[in-house]
């Protein structure tokens, strides 16, 4: 409780958008009974998102400046039974539906961000390769994969409505691709230092530019 109202007083509130991911909802363990667990999933994300007077019901939109706006996906797999489900990533349709909505009803915003924890791109392990990165095996893409109609759902939306930038969590990778058009930025762990590091913490800074309306993106690092 004393780091949730730090977090207020500092007014980081206005300034931070928070999502959650699975580790914040979802359980490791076998889980019985199994009515309900969505909901209690669900209550548990809520009840800390409130301390930080952050939004709560998914899908929702942010204006932090005129140009831009700012769509957050819950994308955890809410009433995961066991620890092998519990990190592996969930949409739906009827939160892509009210997503869609959103974007009309902002079509005329020239930058659109949309930001969820799960990652609606993990490549195959040649797609990796080329990237330079060290590729996921077929069992983990499956253990962390958002399922392949809702992501590609997600990419098309994207790129009827122009999105400019979908960021992303949950790999603990830096990341910066473009899918079908779609620039996706995927970011390491704030917590987690830079491999072969000890003090050094990593993060993305992002910046929209005045009339162009670009976003730009810097990995940056911090010594503690």
């Amino acid at each position: 409780m004393a780091k949730s109202n730090a977090f207020v007083l500092a007014h980081l509130s206005d300034r931070i958008l928070v999502l959650p991911g699975n580790h914040d909802v979802c359980c490791l363990g076998a889980r019985m009974p199994r009515e309900g667990l969505r909901d209690e999933d669900l209550k548990k994300a809520v009840a800390g998102l409130k301390m930080g007077r952050q939004p709560t019901k998914f899908p929702w939109a942010q204006r932090p400046d005129p140009r831009v706006v700012v769509f957050g996906i819950n994308s955890n797999n809410l009433g995961n039974m066991t620890g092998a489900t519990n990190a592996m990533g969930r949409i739906g349709y009827f939160q892509l539906k009210a997503l869609a909505g959103k974007m009309y009803k902002y079509r005329n915003v020239p930058v659109k961000i949309v930001a969820l924890h799960h990652s609606p791109n993990i490549p195959e392990a040649e797609t990796a390769e080329r990237r330079g990165q060290h590729p996921m095996g077929p069992l983990g893409r499956l253990a962390h994969q958002v399922p392949t109609e809702q992501r590609h759902g997600l990419l098309l939306l994207c790129v009827a409505h122009r999105v400019r930038l979908v960021l992303h969590g949950h790999l603990h990778m830096k990341e910066d691709r473009r899918v079908t058009g779609v620039r996706i930025v995927g970011a390491p762990a704030t917590t987690q230092p830079v491999p072969k590091s000890r003090s050094e913490f990593p993060y993305y800074r992002y910046t929209v530019q005045g009339a162009a309306s670009r976003v730009r993106t810097a990995y940056r690092t911090v010594t503690v």
